[in-house]
């Protein structure tokens, strides 16, 4: 009698990434998992140098906050009595004079032309301050202030998976590693915190891999998982997504997407039925692996 139930094979974990990519466009998604090599989409005007800074920086400002003792003693006392105002033009302070100025002082040192940016991260990392600075002031109410910075900030890398039922029946793994939460005691919430330098290119991928950040982490918290994001260039800004946004397209998008990447990946070449190419052809122009792909897929799909 033959078995009937013998088990299937697995498909491999997808990451997070992978589905921001697919997203993007389905022929990148294709080579990157295949053959590896580069996948952001960086706009013409990329610079290195500030991408780097802004990353940096932000995480040594979430470090300092976390860890300096001069900080914990601001919130101290009844909470009734703080400013978040003069709070955080203290942190501001701070942060200046031990971290901000001698990174500066060090980048223009090198190339002066990276003034404007410097200045343009500044102004974000002081609008993150304030923020921060509110939050954890609301926590007093909830915290005594020896805790209130440890339980606020929620610092270090969680790593978080998810297995999704896709259309055909099947399940699909979800890998990824979330970073930089903040959880606030009084909706019950955790909010993760994204840096970025530049404004999105791609407006659905980003917001792909934002929610999936959250959605992966909400199944593993089991509270709430709102997002904030923060960007330097072209013009400074800041975004806020509710949980319920971010769940929302989570469910109603990636179990389709999960299906047709599984689907992509059975493609070989020379055959019929490759994966389509990108609806957003201006991606063309700054996909890093065009060569590569026109090459690829001209005499495969």
């Amino acid at each position: 009698m033959p078995i009937s139930n013998k088990p299937q094979l697995q498909s491999p974990p997808f990451s997070i990434n992978n589905v921001k990519v697919a997203f993007d466009c389905p022929r990148l998604f294709y080579l990157k998992h295949s053959f590896g090599g580069n996948h952001p989409f960086f706009p013409k005007n990329y610079i290195q140098e500030i991408d780097n800074a802004f990353l940096d920086l932000a995480n040594q400002l979430m470090n300092m906050i976390w860890q300096e003792s001069r900080i914990k003693v601001l919130f101290a006392g009844q909470f009734e009595g703080l400013v978040v105002g003069a709070i955080a033009n203290q942190i501001q302070q701070l942060f200046y004079g031990l971290i901000f100025f001698p990174y500066l002082q060090t980048i223009i040192t090198k190339d002066a032309t990276l003034t404007t940016a410097l200045y343009q991260i500044w102004r974000v990392l002081t609008k993150m301050i304030f923020n921060i600075s509110k939050i954890i002031v609301k926590n007093r109410r909830y915290c005594h202030e020896s805790v209130v910075l440890h339980r606020t900030l929620i610092m270090g890398e969680t790593l978080v998976d998810y297995t999704f039922k896709i259309p055909d029946g099947k399940t699909q793994k979800l890998t990824g590693k979330v970073n930089n939460l903040i959880f606030d005691f009084e909706s019950r919430r955790l909010c993760v915190v994204h840096f970025q330098t530049y404004e999105t290119v791609e407006v659905l991928s980003h917001l792909i891999g934002v929610a999936l950040h959250s959605f992966l982490l909400k199944q593993k918290k089991k509270v709430p998982v709102d997002a904030l994001v923060y960007w330097v260039l072209p013009e400074l800004g800041e975004y806020y997504y509710s949980w319920e946004k971010l769940e929302n397209v989570v469910e109603s998008l990636v179990p389709n997407k999960l299906e047709e990447m599984r689907e992509w990946l059975k493609w070989e070449e020379f055959q019929p039925g490759s994966p389509p190419p990108t609806e957003k052809e201006y991606l063309c122009d700054i996909c890093p692996q065009k060569e590569r792909c026109q090459s690829f897929f001209d005499g495969g799909g």
